[in-house]
């Protein structure tokens, strides 16, 4: 009975986002627009790159130059293998989806194990500096920018150490140092990254578009569209709360918490890159929920 009501509840919402669309389809076509600007000019510049480059890396062997520098620190720190800190560092300059696209490689290529993948997948998400830089200076002046950027990353490190207790044994790196075959390894790297990045544009422009149909459906005042936009999709929520007349601090709590989530449409990304492996998405769910409430208690103390 609850399964029926729940396919009835959906097929309503369907028909009815259809009549929207239908409807207000100049509306809709500017935010589809948007959503692919959005891409374009913010996630696919970022991320594209820095596919390619992870790829090239990996074929030059250098995590396992990463896992020789700081084996015994994260060892100490995180009880993971030194491999953790070319996942932590490079997801951190690149931001998510990263993180999971690097860990899939590395869980293909053998030199790390679902397990450990899965424990790294809670404390290795950092949405880029770059993207954090933009949206969160048209909110705030410069040093609670800085202040919030440096929360959302210390935030990560909490959390590796919080979770140390749970990381599974520490396998021996079965790295093989190969001899790089730099041709075949762009071309097959050109081909993945397109394939993962497409799938980010449908589902940001997915959920961009349900920000849309749903604030249009059930009418909210600013600042429960600002909520319901970053819990849909950060960029969404981080644009509704520059123009949100509440108290600074106030928007500063809610800014960490949009920002640690990383609403669903991120969390949608990380599964579909994830969906062919057995590195499980409910640590990076739970890594979410842990990093919201430190980033709110650090936002709130500091």
């Amino acid at each position: 009975m609850k399964e029926k009501f729940l396919n009835f509840i959906f097929c309503l919402f369907c028909f009815t986002s259809i009549f929207l669309i239908l409807k207000n389809n100049t509306e809709v076509a500017e935010v589809i627009i948007n959503a692919v600007n959005l891409f374009f000019k913010k996630v696919f510049v970022s991320l594209f790159p820095m596919f390619i480059l992870n790829d090239l890396l990996i074929s030059l062997n250098i995590p396992y130059y990463f896992y020789l520098l700081f084996n015994k620190l994260f060892i100490k720190v995180f009880s993971t293998s030194g491999l953790g800190a070319y996942v932590f560092i490079m997801s951190l300059i690149s931001g998510t989806p990263s993180n999971a696209y690097i860990l899939k490689e590395l869980v293909e290529e053998k030199n790390l194990t679902n397990e450990e993948a899965s424990h790294l997948l809670a404390f290795t998400y950092f949405s880029n500096p770059l993207f954090l830089t933009m949206m969160l200076s048209s909110i705030f002046n410069m040093t609670t920018s800085i202040k919030i950027m440096i929360i959302h990353y210390i935030s990560n490190i909490i959390i590796g150490i919080i979770l140390r207790n749970k990381a599974p044994k520490i396998t021996k790196s079965s790295f093989k140092v190969t001899t790089p075959k730099i041709g075949s390894t762009l071309i097959k790297s050109i081909n993945k990254s397109i394939s993962t990045l497409l799938i980010i544009l449908g589902t940001v422009t997915f959920y961009m578009l349900l920000t849309y149909i749903i604030t249009s459906i059930i009418p909210t005042n600013p600042f429960l569209k600002t909520i319901t936009g970053g819990f849909l999709e950060i960029t969404n929520g981080l644009n509704n709360l520059t123009n949100l007349g509440i108290n600074s601090k106030i928007k500063e709590i809610i800014a960490i918490a949009i920002i640690s989530f990383g609403g669903l449409s991120i969390h949608t990304q990380i599964k579909a890159i994830l969906e062919d492996t057995k590195i499980k998405y409910n640590n990076f769910l739970k890594g979410r929920i842990m990093h919201v409430i430190i980033g709110i208690v650090l936002v709130c103390i500091i």
